[in-house]
């Protein structure tokens, strides 16, 4: 049984996952099927990239040596909600390989009807995420996910070969190239809430982004189009969720069961993604309507 602090984590997993899944379907609704695809693929490619270059500036500037161990163990982005579960069958510096038999955003996109969307977000988020925290030079596998009806069970599979690098990548990746070498104390894990909270800021953000660059006001109205509805499930769930707590909806509860702040002015989130409008747009489409809804 989960206790209550737990719970709270979950309600921000899912209302990420409800964004995702409002703002995506809605882009292939308004945008067409196949142009809608691109743009949520090239949209998670960007959010992908965005994550493994902080990541790997982060282990750089903190002096901790940028392999696959560290990626997936090491002062992580972003940390799971106690409803993954998954069981690790490989932890090296050049291959990381699990399976994931339970996990809470594919059981939300699923229960929609939305598993052919959330495999974008799977498929190229952490594949970007990847590529771009090994200069190119990684690879992931990804044969089983649980957004696929036919699986029951992701398989994901990541390497980081030092044959497939120059000698001087090598001695900044792995421990064994580098005999002097003396680790110094890894950094903490992002909260869960500053994780989840800066996900669905730059994955919204990019799927704005590309809308607008791939379609342009079309594309940014079936972004607005699908906030709309996200704010309307948001605002339904809150209400859900301070029921069974016996708690109202007031300022309190929103900021420890939604990932974003009410107050975009005050979200650091926002900083460097004032372009598109996207701040604005989340402001007076989502989050002053949930102000509103406050109790």
């Amino acid at each position: 049984m989960y206790n209550y602090g737990e719970i709270k984590l979950q309600n921000k997993q899912d209302a990420f996952s409800a964004m995702y899944f409002f703002v995506s379907t809605s882009i292939l609704e308004f945008c067409g099927r196949r142009n809608g695809e691109k743009i949520c693929r090239e949209a998670m490619r960007r959010a992908g990239r965005e994550s493994g270059l902080a990541q790997k500036k982060k282990f750089i500037d903190a002096g901790i040596k940028t392999n696959l161990q560290t990626l997936f163990h090491g002062a992580r982005d972003y940390v799971p909600d106690p409803r993954f579960h998954a069981k690790e069958l490989f932890n090296e510096e050049q291959r990381q390989v699990y399976e994931i038999f339970t996990c809470p955003m594919a059981d939300f996109w699923n229960s929609r009807g939305g598993g052919k969307v959330g495999s974008f977000f799977c498929e190229e988020y952490h594949y970007a995420r990847l590529l771009a925290f090994t200069d190119n030079v990684g690879q992931l596998c990804l044969s089983n996910y649980l957004t696929c009806p036919r699986d029951n069970f992701c398989h994901i599979a990541a390497f980081y070969r030092e044959a497939n690098m120059t000698e001087e990548a090598a001695k900044q990746s792995f421990t064994h190239c580098d005999p002097d070498y003396t680790e110094p104390e890894l950094p903490q894990d992002v909260s869960f809430d500053d994780g989840i909270r800066e996900l669905t800021a730059s994955v919204y953000y990019h799927l704005l982004e590309v809308a607008d660059e791939m379609n342009g006001n079309e594309g940014v109205c079936a972004v607005a189009e699908g906030l709309k509805k996200w704010a309307e499930q948001a605002i339904a769930s809150l209400k859900v969720q301070a029921s069974h707590t016996l708690l109202p909806v007031d300022a309190e509860f929103v900021r420890k069961n939604f990932p974003l702040l009410t107050n975009s002015e005050a979200d650091d989130a926002w900083n460097g993604r004032e372009a598109h409008s996207a701040r604005t747009l989340m402001q007076s489409l989502v989050l002053d309507r949930i102000l509103e809804a406050e109790g």
